[in-house]
């Protein structure tokens, strides 16, 4: 992929110009690489405004050929950067090489690259990319045309009654816009069909009007196309400036109902939005689209998701194959539900299944092999491929590489969000700025991902952020294939891996695939791979090694049992992520990975009481400081010493026990108070620490703590004094089995907490009435508390939520939700 392959050599070339090796280079070379880096910067500007043709061979061809330039071009800077490392190393300074072979070669690759992206623009610009497809080409224009027999869809029965509701009886007078949104092939232009097509809908509107807009609509074809079907006479002869007063003119006197059917962008909504008069009539718009941020384009707009089919697959299916009145043979009904199941609710992948059965055998053998050769038939469908990968082409570039990057997982995995993000940075995927280390960007590049329907959001955590997520099957073939075929990583099997030299990224989906020779074979010929990537099931037995990628940045073994440490990882100096199985102690030598960002040490099947021996983490770990995230199972972080380094880039500590929690790890000194070894931590769990309540003011002090949960007497003694301390930044707030009676805070304690939950506490008596009451101050903040949750509390703390939820009312808060749970009842006060 070409924007990826270029984002990771600006952060290659960025990485060698701070680095120590750059000095054994002449000064001449360290000027071209500066060169190199504004032609890396020139041509994504390029990608980024190329226009979106999902047939265009000449722009295909064209991404090829800045993938395969920036690849040669990094290869080379980062092998030369390992030798001058390996030299620096291994030699005495009178042996080290004085670089002058090197710097040629490196000049060599540098003009080879300038040249090409000279060619590269030349070509562009003399030869213009394709024109934009026909909307037949992947627009859904017929979006859900099931062409199968002439047979409805099935399942909208209680979503047509809700749109109805909500044209006809549920809204006021005035202009209102109700929208359907969803994914790809899930059934928006079928839905709102029906309810366009509706008797009650046709005798409540004088005037019914459909519009597809598709990808490349414009404004005057779209005026004209209204104009049209008011049955308008001599529109030809209107003049292009006069079609925007036409339009409202001509609806004015009318209760109308428009269908805008598959819109793409919110920019056409608001210069629609002019033409179409509010007349008070009860005239209504109704808008179908793939785009979270298009269906709410109005904060006032009426939204509508368009939910996936559950028993209803089964009986699409059936009446695509068979026709309304033929039955299912009965032999075939236990295939066929388990057909209907790995189609995932979509409709699109139903009718396309449905098509390719209706051609063949209807015998039990062959639905039985059908239902293994699923993927296959979905690749087979032309129509429906191009109806997704029109939603993967109008991604933005930077998100593109994001999203078929999901296909290192098996298919059907829950994703971890934390996880997902890491790996994202890790794989340098995105723009590298300071905000970046705390993960707000990736986070928004997968919120991104979910609000143009291409990624499921499976869970929440408990600050309302995304905590898992998956991909529908239809989309998870369509990234391993494009992934493959753009060379961003390559899934390993027992048997196809042929000519897999030239692939970045090695996915392995069952590690059972590292005893078998040929596959080891495959993977060790893959000189250049940066990622290696073991995301199946765990496996505790040992597999044979395959650490010989020399420069490797990720390595996820996380599912990989190691019954000794890895000694040949030590090696892989350009590892920003690490993640393994071991249960033995970190050597020293660790500290050889002074790339690395993230360190996740798991151990198998071990649990730890609290009073257990732990190993400690070499003093070494100090001397890491790029490290944002440590995760090292069964270990304690030592003591700094006074000459160690503060990691001002750690943002997430876990795994370590109380021992570790100590001034010395926490605060650094002899520097005051408010600097901290670890100022980027944003979430903490204490758990059975013991600690005297007036400890929570060092947390208190660090400046992004957004989560803080306090479990099973983390804290002990009857007062916690909160009005002393400031938590500036915390979202979410948790107390569970603390022996806590007397809480006290002010109105500045928690400015920012939109969540508080309150577990177990059966000695505390109120929660204190200041939480949230910042606008009783004159400050003309909006109050943030959202939601608290009281599980088995006594009856005064409960009364005590009554009464802030009362005082937010009063603020202007009328979101906050107050939830009361008991082992008798589950509650909810507002």
């Amino acid at each position: 992929m070409a924007y990826a392959a270029l984002i990771s050599l600006e952060h290659t070339i960025e990485h060698l110009l701070k680095s120590y090796e750059i000095p054994h280079l002449p000064p001449c070379c360290r000027l071209i690489i500066q060169f190199a880096y504004k032609d890396v910067k020139s041509l994504q500007e390029l990608l980024t405004t190329l226009e979106v043709d999902i047939n265009s061979k000449r722009l295909k061809a064209m991404e090829s050929e800045i993938r395969e330039a920036a690849f040669r071009l990094e290869d080379v800077l980062e092998s030369s950067a390992l030798h001058l490392s390996s030299s620096r190393h291994d030699l005495s300074q009178s042996e080290v090489p004085d670089g002058v072979l090197l710097a040629n070669k490196v000049k060599e690759e540098i003009d080879f690259f300038t040249e090409s992206v000279k060619k590269i623009k030349e070509e562009h610009y003399d030869d213009k990319v394709d024109q934009l497809p026909s909307e037949e080409d992947g627009s859904s224009r017929t979006d859900d045309d099931f062409d199968g027999n002439g047979s409805k869809m099935v399942g909208l029965e209680d979503e047509v009654s809700e749109i109805k509701n909500l044209l006809i009886n549920g809204l006021s007078s005035e202009l209102k816009v109700v929208s359907i949104e969803g994914m790809a092939g899930i059934g928006k232009t079928a839905l709102a069909r029906q309810v366009y097509e509706h008797p009650s809908i046709s005798s409540t509107f004088d005037c019914r009007i459909w519009i597809s807009i598709g990808t490349k609509c414009q404004l005057k074809d779209i005026m004209l196309d209204i104009l049209a079907k008011l049955n308008l006479d001599n529109i030809d002869e209107i003049h292009e400036t006069e079609l925007s007063s036409y339009v409202p003119t001509s609806l004015k006197d009318k209760k109308y109902l428009i269908v805008l059917d598959d819109v793409w962008s919110q920019e056409i909504c608001y210069e629609l939005e002019l033409l179409f008069p509010n007349n008070f009539k009860g005239s209504r718009i109704l808008l179908t689209t793939r785009i979270h941020d298009v269906a709410r384009y109005d904060a006032l707009n009426h939204h509508v998701r368009k939910r996936f089919l559950n028993k209803e697959s089964w009986r699409l299916l059936c009446g695509k194959v068979f026709g309304e009145e033929e039955p299912c043979p009965p032999q075939l009904e236990e295939a066929g539900k388990k057909i209907a199941d790995k189609c995932e609710g979509l409709p699109l992948a139903i009718v396309a299944v449905a098509k390719h059965l209706r051609k063949a055998d209807k015998t039990l053998e062959y639905w039985k092999l059908a239902e293994e050769e699923i993927p296959a038939i979905f690749n087979a469908d032309d129509v429906m491929s191009k109806k997704l990968m029109l939603s993967y082409m109008h991604l933005p570039q930077h998100l593109k590489v994001c999203f078929l990057y999901l296909g290192v997982f098996p298919h059907g995995y829950q994703i971890a969000a934390s996880k997902l993000i890491k790996m994202w940075c890790a794989e340098g995927f995105l723009e590298q700025h300071e905000w970046n280390i705390l993960e707000d960007t990736p986070m928004k590049c997968l919120s991104g991902l979910v609000g143009r329907n291409v990624v499921l959001i499976s869970a929440f955590s408990s600050s309302s952020r995304i905590k898992t997520c998956k991909v529908h099957s239809v989309f998870w073939h369509l990234c391993t294939k494009e992934a493959d075929e753009d060379k961003l990583f390559h899934i390993m099997n027992s048997n196809a891996n042929q000519r897999i030299e030239v692939q970045r990224r090695l996915c392995i989906h069952n590690n059972v695939l590292f005893g078998i020779k040929d596959v080891r074979k495959s993977m060790a010929s893959v000189s250049n791979a940066r990622s290696l990537l073991c995301t199946g099931p765990h496996h505790e037995y040992p597999v044979p090694k395959c650490l010989s990628f020399s420069l490797l940045k990720v390595l996820d073994a996380a599912t990989i049992r190691f019954y000794e440490f890895p000694i040949e990882v030590v090696e892989l100096i350009f590892l920003r992520y690490l993640a393994f199985t071991y249960n033995g102690k970190l050597p020293a030598s660790i500290s050889k990975l002074h790339n690395l960002e993230y360190l996740i040490v798991q151990q198998y099947q071990i649990i730890l009481s609290f009073e257990a021996h732990r190993t400690y983490l070499p003093m070494e770990i100090w001397d890491m400081e790029k490290l944002r995230h440590l995760q090292v199972m069964g270990s304690d972080l030592p003591d700094p010493s006074s000459h160690s380094v503060p990691l001002y880039h750690l943002s997430t500590l876990t795994g370590i026990s109380a021992r570790s929690c100590t001034e010395k790890v926490v605060i650094a000194q002899p520097l005051p108070v408010s600097f901290f070894k670890l100022r980027f931590l944003r979430k903490v769990t204490l758990t059975g620490l013991g600690f005297p309540w007036h400890y929570m003011r060092s947390f208190g002090k660090l400046p992004l703590l957004e989560v803080l949960k306090l479990r099973c007497n983390a804290c002990r003694g009857r007062v916690w004094k909160t009005d002393e301390v400031r938590f500036q930044e915390l979202r979410y707030l948790l107390l569970e089995d603390v022996d806590l009676e007397k809480w006290r805070a002010d109105y500045f304690s928690f400015p920012l907490l939109e969540h508080l939950s309150i577990r177990h506490c059966y000695k505390l008596k109120k929660i204190p009435l200041e939480i949230g009451k910042i606008l009783q101050l004159g400050l003309g903040t909006t109050p943030t508390l959202k939601q608290i949750e009281i599980v088995d509390c006594g009856e005064s703390v409960v009364a005590s939520a009554k009464q802030i939820v009362d005082e937010q009312v009063k603020l202007g808060n009328e979101l906050l939700q107050v939830y009361v749970k008991s082992s008798a009842d589950d509650r909810k006060l507002k």
